[in-house]
């Protein structure tokens, strides 16, 4: 969807045997991020414990409940799909609890690739990566947005780009501003309640989707809009995905996301230095818009504390640029790169 009145929910989060796991990502971007109300979270194998207790980073608490049954009688008006199993397609098991879920008049909410909606006709489903009807071309009315564009962009896919950008977005309120977070993958579209997931338009109309998703923020008159980045310009299996939405987002700043530097993108594919990436990333952007990357956010996860700054310290040297990571510490100091980079350019206009 792009934006719509979306209705006022409350989820039972199905997330069986995985919780705590990073592979329940959207069921912990909800929880920390999102406005609606989560009622419980389903895992038998943490049944009686709280989220807090397992996960307290989130933020936020519920009870942790192992079947549906239980679920129901904290009368949750949606069932989300918390994570993507192996293989793309859930097990049979899952399946009998979203039919009763389905029975129990309960929506259907799931951002997996496999389509729902047909297992469960005349049921509530929102497939949250269905794209809408009529994306058009990338027609350039994203070059005239009034309010300054920032764009998460990677070393590598699944390096922390919505959470960046949502960290950003939360630094931004606390300072008084008005920003705008544009959600292009799943997890940001069910944390929003709007969007569109871009890795599920057709190639040629990535960007105009991007560029729709822009101009939809605008209309509200942000003070910043905050794009949320896909994919990797160095990763094989995603860099499509990443091209399309850098050049249709038409950003006047990018935000750099990187991780350990020493890791593998893919197999046999290194992941590229911070310095060197985010020289790519300005000259890929500056064949249709230049962008500069003004900031590196990064993900220290499994970093104790001294390894994490030193990371940080090394990153920052490396580029000239300020580096924090914004889940650890603070996003301000990547968000006060931010607006010098918009004040900069609103000069030199």
């Amino acid at each position: 969807m792009i934006r719509s009145a979306a209705p006022e929910r409350r989820y039972a989060i199905l997330a069986e045997g995985r919780f705590a796991d990073s592979s329940a990502k959207t069921a912990h971007g909800l929880i920390r991020y999102g406005k609606d109300e989560v009622v419980c979270v389903m895992d038998s194998t943490l049944a009686g414990e709280r989220v807090a207790g397992v996960l307290p980073d989130l933020g936020r608490d519920a009870p942790i409940v192992g079947t549906l049954e239980e679920a129901l009688e904290l009368s949750p008006t949606s069932v989300l799909v918390g994570l993507a199993p192996a293989g793309g397609r859930l097990p049979e098991e899952w399946m009998e609890t979203l039919r009763v879920a389905a029975e129990a008049g309960l929506e259907i909410v799931s951002g997996l690739h496999q389509r729902l909606a047909p297992e469960f006709p005349g049921k509530p489903v929102w497939d949250v990566r269905e794209p809408p009807e009529g994306i058009p071309l990338f027609s350039g009315e994203g070059f005239e947005v009034g309010p300054k564009v920032a764009l998460t962009v990677g070393t590598d896919s699944a390096i922390g780009k919505m959470t960046a950008t949502l960290e950003i977005e939360r630094a931004a309120r606390e300072a008084g501003l008005s920003p705008e977070f544009v959600p292009t993958g799943q997890t940001g579209v069910i944390i929003a309640g709007w969007g569109i997931c871009v890795d599920a338009v057709v190639s040629d109309f990535v960007a105009g989707a991007s560029e729709q998703l822009v101009l939809e923020a605008a209309r509200t008159s942000p003070d910043l809009i905050l794009v949320e980045g896909q994919g990797s310009l160095g990763h094989p299996a995603y860099s499509g995905v990443t091209l399309g939405l850098m050049h249709g987002s038409c950003p006047d700043c990018l935000i750099l996301c990187a991780g350990d530097p020493y890791e593998e993108v893919f197999r046999d594919v290194p992941r590229p230095s911070p310095a060197r990436v985010a020289r790519l990333y300005e000259e890929v952007a500056a064949l249709i818009k230049p962008a500069p990357v003004v900031a590196v956010s990064l993900n220290t996860r499994g970093l104790d504390e001294k390894e994490a700054r030193e990371l940080i310290a090394a990153v920052a040297d490396e580029t000239g640029l300020p580096a924090a990571d914004p889940f650890r510490d603070s996003a301000a100091p990547i968000l006060e790169a931010v607006l010098e980079a918009s004040k900069s350019r609103a000069v030199g206009l």
